[in-house]
Parts: structure tokens; C-alpha cells; sequence
């Protein structure tokens, strides 16, 4: 149990390793009746058709992680042919992937970019690999907001790390630092505490699709992700935004960081 600033418990489960959180972590609001989980993927049973593909601009680089992730021969089976650029990830097919974000030679920031690849590559998931000195928890929790599922930071180490965190996030997981999923949490809750009308509460799946709406995902990517329709996707963003008081997505509030931040 970790105790909140504001007197309201935060129960963590159980995780694999100290560092990466792949147990949902609970935040129990102070409201009755509501708490909010950091779920799986329900859709974590075809998640292992995703194929593979890193993105760098430098060659040798490109090779080294391809390099990494064939140790698993289940990852060289459905690893693709890397690409240098967002433009060139464009022009492909737009399948959902495993984006592999080589955050070390890319110039866009991995954040907006992430958003284009996914809306157009529905179902497609991110893992970004970054230096050491973009790996703290204020560059971490806006990337996390703008849907990427885990990182891996370039110690001496991230050979042996990089086909873990890929093998989990085909699973469904998530490979994040236990803090920023702290952090995540406790934004929600902050938001929830500040906006949801009087009298009202959140049912289960609204508070996942809450979660997603948080990390930019739009209908179609929250309709993939809990193996919904996307009108029902819809309709729940829609009873969502009115019991938050909100006209429309544009309008959610930040309650994260800077504009600056997000950008990261």
C-alpha cells in the first residue's frame, strides 16, 4: 500500500520485476464505489499477430535492436524489415504493427508521432527506446499519455531487456516504471475529484474507457482495445464526457502537465 499526499489509499499488486510495473496498479478514489485500474489489453489474445518493425534513421542502430529482439526466435518469425522514417512508415500498408521508436535517431518527437502511426495503423502498438537522459519520470508520463505502451532506456542491459519488454507488450501489458503509472493514476483521480458532476459515478467500462481517452486514443483505437464496436465506443465517450461536463474530447481538460510536456 502506498500512502497518497491526499489521504486516499493506492493499492499496487504484485509486479514481475521492481522496476517495470506489469500488474494493474488500483487508485481508489475517495468517492464511493469508484476505483480506477490500469487494465490489460482485452484484446491481448491477437496481439501476438502483430508483426514487428523498428523505425530509426540510423542504419546501425536499426541493425543492433533487430539484432536484440532475434534472441526470441518467435520475435525474428514476425520481425518485418526496419524503416527509416515516419514518412516511409506511411506509405506502407496501414496493418497494425509493433512500432519499435528508436528515440536515439529519430528527430520528430516519439509523442505526435505515435498518434499518426496509430491513426493510421489502427490496433498498433509503440515501444520506445530512449537514452538514458530522456528516461526520467517528466519525460516518461507524457509519452505514456500519448499512447506509448512501454520503454527501454539504453543502459548496458537493454539487450537482455528489450525482448522482455516486447514479448509483454504483445501480451497485452504494459512495460512502464511502477512511478509513472503513479503518476497516471493519480492525474485521473485528480480530474475525476475535479470534474465528475455531482451524483454521478462512472460504471467499470467507463473508467477504461477513460483511461484511454487520457492516452489520446480515438473511438476506433478504444473500440480495438476493449473489443467493442465503435459506435458502442462511442457511446460510452459520449455518457463519459457528459457526466465529466464536457462538450466534446477537445475540451478535456489537462490535468497532466504543460503543453510544452506533451510535446515530448
Amino acid at each position: 500500500m502506498v500512502a497518497n499526499p491526499r489521504g486516499k489509499d493506492i493499492l499496487i499488486l504484485p509486479v514481475d520485476s521492481p522496476e517495470r510495473a506489469q500488474s494493474p496498479p488500483i487508485v481508489r478514489s475517495g468517492r464511493p464505489g469508484l476505483a480506477i485500474t490500469v487494465f490489460r489489453d482485452e484484446g491481448a489474445e491477437a496481439l501476438m499477430a502483430l508483426a514487428l518493425q523498428v523505425v530509426s534513421s540510423h542504419l546501425l542502430g536499426a541493425r543492433d535492436i533487430e539484432q536484440a529482439l532475434s534472441v526470441q526466435k518467435a520475435l525474428a518469425k514476425i520481425l518485418l524489415p526496419h524503416i527509416a522514417s515516419e514518412a516511409e512508415t506511411l506509405k506502407q500498408p496501414n496493418f497494425p504493427r509493433l512500432f519499435l521508436l528508436d528515440g536515439c535517431s529519430l528527430n520528430l518527437p516519439l509523442g505526435p508521432m505515435s498518434g499518426r502511426l496509430r491513426s493510421n495503423s489502427p490496433g498498433s502498438k509503440f515501444l520506445a527506446l530512449l537514452p538514458p537522459h530522456r528516461s526520467g519520470e517528466s519525460e516518461l508520463t507524457p509519452l505514456f499519455h500519448w499512447g506509448i505502451d512501454g520503454f527501454v532506456t539504453l543502459h548496458p542491459n537493454w539487450k537482455t531487456e528489450l525482448p522482455k519488454a516486447t514479448m509483454a507488450l504483445l501480451r497485452g501489458d504494459v512495460w512502464v516504471p511502477s512511478e509513472v503509472l503513479l503518476t497516471f493514476i493519480k492525474q485521473m483521480k485528480t480530474l475525476l475529484d475535479k470534474q465528475l458532476m455531482a451524483g454521478e459515478s462512472l460504471t467499470s467500462r467507463e473508467a477504461q474507457v477513460l483511461q484511454l481517452l487520457f492516452r489520446h486514443l480515438r473511438n476506433k483505437e478504444i473500440a480495438h482495445q476493449l473489443s467493442i464496436s465503435e459506435r458502442t465506443a462511442k457511446f460510452h465517450v459520449s455518457n463519459l464526457l457528459r457526466k465529466l461536463g464536457l462538450e466534446n474530447r477537445r475540451s478535456f481538460p489537462s490535468v497532466l502537465c504543460s503543453a510544452d510536456q506533451i510535446k515530448a
